[in-house]
């Protein structure tokens, strides 16, 4: 199945042109194959719609998918400057930043592909009305998929459907593409069969699809209804953790866990997770979000000051000189610590990678969630990308439940992600949490559990408060932590914090994303309309 849906994503250049950034109004294909004549069938159908899908992929292995983001965010830092997430670590991107215009050309194109597809099938009349219907609802998924990410990263911007003329337009106002955002939704929700494992869009996506926009418009009550939804179609925890993110647990019948996911393949299309984590210093975690696991007790390792009052104090059985152990299980599920050893294929050393003395590894962690040990060739890694999952849903239902009608609803939802790794429940280490107290809680669940998976940079934005923790980026020193003595860790270590990125976020700026200068050179509607601060 993954194969196949790889192979059309590999014809689909042959039907679908690449839109430049330039001329992304140009809903028409400028080259010979075009929907009008080459929509004869259902498999061209597919390899129309496979291009549509390509647009998920990116021009280098760890360039802008949602891993991305973690190094954005205040979870992880990446010391290359040349593969652009670091400036807006630092808050120094304008409106010329590479990141800036590769996302709005992708996204773009992804929009004008759907909608190329969209006007086709109106216009054909040679497949089924189930055919069609089908087609249409994947279409719309995809199209409100790519709005509501542009949305996230540039607020308002111009609303094109599949019949827009050709002619420059001007941003709309954020309401209106919104509820075209959920018209399309509504109508994939209605159309969109329901499948288990992600292969393509299917109903459980659309749902997860509305509970995000409805999170990000603060609409709990629609939270809770979409991932009440989700669950009655049967979606649910996957046992094994680690397994979760390999190509051995995605691959599993039983997995129900994931609902949507860019599908990769071994010996014809490479994930690269393995190689990004252990190969790159690209992604290097920093010690806030380790400390953001708390201990085996189900408590923090520091005291937590709560807004509004009231605080969570530390486990007194804590033991900063051994602080990796007796903590949560997912953090050795999720980062590599100083002290332990990660060894590919279990034999070749040029494999092998030593926290903190790795290759150019500057806080002396780095993510583990992902890499799979068993894999000889780094190259060939047919692990899938997850961007759906019924973790999330969970966390998201937490986060409503407590919102709306206070903690009483929230706890299970966490007790049941802390069941699965054999985790302490919420329940049992911090009952009768008050409402902020567990707002803080479940706010810190979700950065535990959804670490390296890119939600921090929205949820940081969504919680409005980016400005107070993307501060400067700190790790531990490298330098205290060299000696091993027969592969174990030295009775000299010392654990000292030091600062390893300067950050800067701008509240009145950063919030947002600039709209590429080039975009705004090449339209006269978008002349002044620049967010504020670029």
């Amino acid at each position: 199945m993954k194969k196949n849906f790889i192979t059309y994503i590999s014809i689909a250049f042959l039907c679908v042109a690449t839109s430049s950034c330039e001329d992304y109004l140009n809903t028409t294909p400028p080259d010979k194959a075009s929907p009008d004549t080459f929509l004869k069938d259902m498999e061209q159908a597919q390899s129309l719609l496979a291009g549509v899908y390509n647009c998920f992929y990116d021009e280098g292995a760890g360039y802008i998918n949602p891993y991305t983001y973690e190094n954005m965010s205040d979870n992880s830092y990446n010391p290359n400057t040349w593969e652009y997430s670091a400036e807006f670590a630092k808050g120094t991107q304008t409106a010329s930043s590479h990141l800036a215009e590769y996302k709005w050309r992708k996204d773009w194109q992804a929009i004008s592909r759907a909608n190329s597809l969209l006007r086709g099938l109106a216009i054909n009349s040679s497949l089924t009305g189930v055919e069609k219907n089908k087609l249409t609802a994947e279409s719309r998924f995809l199209r409100a998929y790519f709005y509501f990410d542009l949305v996230s990263f540039y607020g308002r911007v111009p609303l094109l459907d599949e019949n827009s003329p050709l002619e420059d337009p001007a941003r709309e106002e954020l309401s209106k593409v919104l509820t075209f955002i959920h018209e399309d939704i509504d109508f994939a929700i209605e159309h969109l069969p329901h499948a288990f494992g992600g292969e393509s869009a299917n109903k459980g996506a659309a749902y997860m699809l509305k509970m995000r926009v409805a999170q990000y418009e603060y609409d709990h009550a629609t939270v809770i209804a979409s991932a009440k939804a989700i669950k009655a179609l049967g979606y649910s925890l996957y046992d094994n953790f680690t397994n979760l993110f390999l190509e051995k647990g995605i691959d599993d019948a039983s997995n129900h866990e994931v609902i949507f996911k860019v599908n990769y393949a071994t010996d014809l299309r490479s994930s690269g997770m393995t190689m990004l984590w252990y190969h790159w210093a690209s992604f290097q975690t920093l010690l806030p979000v380790v400390e953001s696991f708390f201990t085996a007790n189900g408590l923090p390792i520091k005291d937590i000051d709560i807004d509004g009052g009231g605080s969570i104090l530390k486990d007194p059985m804590y033991d900063p000189d051994h602080p990796f152990l007796n903590r949560d299980p997912r953090l050795h599920l999720s980062i590599l610590c100083p002290g332990y050893e990660y060894r590919l294929d279990a034999q070749s050393r040029y494999q092998a990678n030593w926290v903190p003395a790795s290759w150019g590894n500057n806080t002396g962690f780095r993510p583990k969630k992902g890499a799979d040990v068993e894999l000889a060739n780094t190259n060939n890694d047919g692990t899938d990308k997850i961007y759906m999952r019924y973790g999330e849903v969970l966390l998201a239902w937490a986060e409503s439940e407590n919102e709306l009608n206070g903690p009483a609803g929230a706890y299970p939802l966490i007790d049941e992600l802390r069941n699965r790794v054999g985790m302490i429940t919420l329940s049992a280490s911090l009952p009768n949490l008050n409402k902020n107290t567990m707002r803080e809680l479940i706010r810190n669940e979700r950065r535990v559990e959804l670490f390296n998976e890119g939600q921090r940079w929205h949820d940081i934005r969504r919680w409005k408060i980016a400005e107070k923790v993307m501060v400067d980026g700190v790790g531990l020193d490298v330098t205290k932590m060299k000696t091993y003595t027969n592969g174990n860790v030295s009775d000299t270590w010392q654990y000292v914090p030091m600062v390893i990125d300067r950050r800067s976020f701008n509240k009145d700026r950063d919030y947002l994303w600039p709209i590429p200068q080039k975009e705004i050179n090449a339209n006269k509607q978008m002349e002044g309309d620049q967010n504020p601060g670029y």
